[in-house]
């Protein structure tokens, strides 16, 4: 199997952008994550801001995915949420970045957007508990005090996105088709790993 776009999704502190990062950087492909946050805001002339603000509310309760599902069954699209609306948008980002040539995709449940597609690897990044600690007080600067609740809070909220958009949960591997563990193998390893694949 010539897999042609890998996407990822990670931990909070995992190490997952640097991996996917490093990854596109030595197979000399496109790499995005954010980015696909900024064409959105762009495309709608609202503030990248207000999306992420979108991003970290959204909702993964029952009675909402089953107005969801009624709405889009119905053919109100236009009547959807902010939200609905925004997730709409970065899917026809995802796909287009992807029809456009082999790329790296971080985040925005794009190995659900792309599942389609027989040319996609599905990539899981974890770490254990300490391991993601250390990196969150040392390369992102958050204070030791606070670090244990910043990670419940991160994986919290791409956990809900995630649900919300796909039924899926989160880190279920079977959502996977390669489950890379950071800490143990470390960053230099995983994209190894990775770019051994493409």
């Amino acid at each position: 199997m010539k897999y042609n776009i890998i996407t990822i999704e990670r931990e909070y502190a995992s190490g997952g952008r640097k991996i996917g990062k490093n990854a596109a950087k030595k197979l000399n492909i496109p790499y995005y994550g954010k980015e696909i946050l900024e064409i959105a805001a762009m495309r709608n002339n609202i503030p990248k801001q207000h999306f992420e603000r979108m991003e970290e509310t959204v909702s993964n309760s029952l009675i909402y995915s089953i107005y969801m599902m009624s709405s889009v069954m119905s053919g109100k699209v236009n009547n959807l949420p902010e939200t609905e609306s925004l997730n709409i948008e970065e899917s026809k980002i995802i796909s287009e970045l992807a029809y456009n040539g082999p790329c790296i995709i971080i985040g925005h449940c794009a190995g659900h957007v792309l599942r389609d597609r027989n040319d996609v690897l599905n990539v899981f990044i974890h770490a254990d508990w300490e391991v993601r600690k250390k990196r969150a007080i040392e390369k992102y600067g958050i204070e030791k005090s606070k670090a244990e609740s910043v990670l419940k809070k991160y994986d919290k909220r791409r956990a809900n996105y995630y649900t919300a958009n796909t039924n899926k949960r989160w880190n279920d591997i079977s959502n996977y088709h390669l489950v890379l563990d950071s800490g143990k193998l470390g960053i230099d390893k995983c994209v190894d790993i990775i770019t051994s694949c493409l």
